[in-house]
């Protein structure tokens, strides 16, 4: 949408954005429950990958291209939040960010002997 001489790109950041790294943070805890101190984490992370490009292109959140840093960045913060409150049930790793990025699900195919069913 255009107004004046901006544009402005809508976003959702729900279902794009937030859930997607919460639940890989609370899992990546194992968290009992989830607090509103999260979600405030979750909410911090999404603004502060905002870039100033992203501004420039008239999109309040992350380019969908981002979508799998930003997913990343929510969980490291949510699952933060998880060690702090003492509702983790697993050991927090030395290395949390790189706990999460390892637990972030990859989607892959095997191609290995798919010539058969491609003929």
């Amino acid at each position: 949408m255009t107004l004046g001489a901006k544009t402005h790109i809508p976003g959702q950041a729900n279902n794009s954005y937030v859930f997607p790294g919460v639940g890989l943070g609370l899992m990546a805890s194992g968290a009992t429950r989830v607090t509103d101190a999260m979600f405030f984490a979750a909410a911090t992370a999404l603004a502060g990958e905002v870039t100033e490009e992203d501004l420039a292109a008239g999109r309040i959140f992350p380019a969908q291209a981002r979508m799998r840093d930003v997913a990343h960045a929510v969980a490291v913060a949510v699952a933060n939040v998880a060690f702090d409150q003492g509702l983790a049930t697993k050991p927090k790793p030395e290395d949390l960010p790189a706990a999460i990025a390892q637990a972030m699900y990859r989607p892959a195919y095997a191609l290995e002997g798919m010539e058969a069913i491609a003929t």
